[in-house]
């Protein structure tokens, strides 16, 4: 058997690894090798004379060219390395310089990860020199990206995310504001605001960009097994926000952070709507709160948030007085009524002066809160007794339209015009935000009017019925009485002689 013989860069390591030996000692530079490729998560603070981190606000530096072009030692996308692959040597289980406290990645971590299929290999985002032959000490290459302070990650992240030339490599549309938004978030502020300051240590519950994405082995956004694919978003995000050890004590604007979030989610008319239903295009954390730049929507843009999804409702509220008083109130508008994270499914009894009526809790009589008014009350009842008769009328003119469609009468017409009043009762509904009777009762008088017409239009085909069965009962009755003359005169008809003579035979 032919026996298989390592390359000559592979004595070059070991030369390598003897000077570092006698150089640094191998417990120093195991030490360092731990500390540079250890995820952000669990990354040491900085050295006392370590540089300071680099202002988040500036922009990324170039890729090296080891990261903008790929190198001849590179293999295609989804290829293996090559055997003289430098961070093999110690980052490889079994490699010359590995042992049990070396973090591990090789290609088995790296085998889904979107960057790996793009054909990119460990130093493209780690920087450095892929083979031993021109491998450097990592504290003495300039070309390694560090990962020692946890606000590193982003600007490393940032290094070729945020550079528009290298990302149109991948796609001409690609995004290249992450970074930039990121800061922004209440993520970001307080991530920059911890590190700020001699020998400060960055906040370690701070979300990352590998808190969401992941560190080796990235999905792809529309991967369904990605951890910010739509229907996993939310449980991303309870990761952290549903920790309640983690969360205590923050806040935002002033304001306490829960940690149920996600469990209301999970109950509201959003979470159903995706969890239980499939309904991707309902919304989960990121559609209201942001992506990169993560932040709860402040009182006097909640409507906006919401509006995103709900345009005409948006709109309608935004031409208010509601929604001023709303703001003048520090009530965050559109959630007042609706609920936050659980969102309520939204009916009639919501509207009204009734048990359970939303409108009650202010337009009380007896108890008005926030200056709310008496004439408040009256109209909130004039609606929902305005929406209560089109919906017996919408009922009726239904069950007329069945009961004909039952005894075979045509009654294809009527069933297409009674969507039209369904169409005004949902428009009715939706010209509840305006806080104005006049477009609401135009709404349901419009519908009355078809449910009328449906009605009559029924109601004509119940009495076509009726008559058709008087006709065919008229007009059985000459039939009958000229079927029972005839069997009479048959009857009455005398039997001709038989002709038959059997003596013939």
């Amino acid at each position: 058997m032919k026996r298989d013989s390592r390359p000559t860069a592979m004595l070059l390591a070991v030369i390598l690894a003897a000077a570092a030996m006698s150089t640094l000692g191998i417990p120093a530079l195991r030490g360092e090798l731990v500390a540079v490729v250890q995820e952000p998560e669990a990354a040491q603070a900085p050295a006392a004379d370590a540089p300071a981190a680099a202002d988040a606000s500036t922009a990324p530096a170039e890729p090296t060219d080891a990261a903008a072009n790929a190198s001849s030692q590179t293999p295609p996308a989804g290829g293996p390395l090559p055997d003289d692959y430098s961070c093999l040597t110690c980052h490889k289980k079994g490699g010359d310089l590995w042992n049990e406290t070396t973090p591990t990645v090789d290609e088995s971590h790296l085998t889904n990860d979107v960057h790996w299929k793009k054909g990119l290999r460990c130093h493209d985002c780690h920087g450095g020199s892929e083979t031993l032959e021109s491998f450097k000490n990592h504290r003495d290459d300039p070309d390694f990206r560090s990962l020692r302070v946890r606000q590193d990650s982003i600007t490393f992240c940032g290094h070729c995310h945020s550079n528009l030339d290298y990302m149109r490599k991948f796609s001409p549309s690609a995004r290249t504001d992450q970074e930039t938004e990121y800061w922004t978030s209440g993520h970001g502020q307080r991530l920059k605001a911890s590190a700020a300051g001699e020998n400060a240590q960055a906040d370690a519950g701070v979300a990352t960009c590998i808190s969401c994405h992941g560190g080796h082995g990235i999905l792809a956004v529309k991967d369904v097994n990605s951890p910010v694919y739509p229907t996993n978003v939310a449980q991303t995000c309870s990761k952290c926000h549903s920790d309640a050890k983690l969360m205590e004590g923050r806040t935002y604007d002033g304001r306490r952070l829960g940690h149920d979030q996600y469990e209301q989610w999970t109950k509201g008319v959003h979470g159903v709507a995706m969890l239980s239903k499939g309904d991707i295009s309902a919304p989960t954390c990121n559609d209201c709160h942001g992506n990169h730049g993560a932040l709860p929507p402040s009182v006097g843009s909640v409507a906006n948030a919401c509006g995103t999804c709900h345009g005409k409702v948006s709109k309608l509220f935004a031409e208010t007085r509601m929604k001023h008083k709303f703001e003048v109130a520090g009530m965050p508008g559109c959630a007042v009524c609706h609920g936050t994270h659980q969102t309520f499914n939204p009916g009639d009894s919501m509207i009204g002066m009734g048990d359970g009526a939303l409108c009650a809790k202010c337009h009380n009589p007896a108890n008005p809160q926030l200056g709310a008014t008496l004439a408040g009350a009256d109209l909130a009842k004039n609606i929902h007794a305005k929406l209560d008769e089109l919906k017996r009328n919408i009922e009726l003119a239904g069950d007329k339209v069945r009961e004909a469609e039952r005894l075979g009468m045509e009654v294809r017409g009527s069933r297409y015009d009674l969507h039209q009043a369904f169409d005004a009762l949902t428009n009715a509904r939706t010209l509840i935000h305006t806080f104005k009777p006049g477009p609401v009762d135009e709404a349901v008088d419009e519908g009355l009017k078809v449910t009328a017409s449906v009605q009559e239009s029924a109601a004509a085909a119940l009495r076509e019925h009726t008559y058709r069965r008087w006709w065919l009962a008229g007009s059985l009755v000459p039939i009958l009485i000229v079927v029972g003359l005839l069997v009479a005169t048959i009857r009455r008809t005398p039997l001709p002689e038989s002709r038959y003579d059997p003596s013939h035979h």
